[in-house]
């Protein structure tokens, strides 16, 4: 008996919710359950800049990507638009994966001294 109570309370409530809308609040559930808001300190994980920490500029749910300010950086060539123009090479960051990011604690460096091995001699 209970167990019809529940197929058909989950059967009422996947007909209230169009399957778009549940799966634009499962994507902003993750950015959620990370935790992290445009503002906050991140320290990066895996990648290039592993060990690095930034200030997150802004949050893409549908990508579940932060962009981190001065990480993941990428140059892109822009070509002259007018004859007499020069071209140009902006450096832009681009975003990371929420995966590979956590918030960032006070003391992220003092950790990282604390973990590394005393070198050998």
């Amino acid at each position: 008996m209970l167990f019809r109570m529940l197929l058909l309370a989950a059967s009422a409530a996947a007909l209230t919710m169009s399957p778009r809308a549940a799966i634009s609040q499962s994507r902003a559930r993750v950015c959620m359950a990370a935790g992290i808001r445009t503002g906050d300190n991140v320290y990066v994980l895996s990648g290039d800049d592993k060990g690095s920490t930034g200030k997150v500029i802004s949050i893409d749910v549908k990508k579940k990507s932060v962009t981190v300010e001065g990480i993941n950086m990428r140059t892109k060539h822009v070509k002259p638009v007018k004859e007499g123009e020069t071209g140009s090479i902006l450096k832009r960051e681009t975003s990371i994966h929420i995966s590979n990011v956590r918030l960032a604690d006070d003391d992220d460096a003092s950790k990282a001294a604390d973990e590394a091995p005393p070198a050998e001699q």
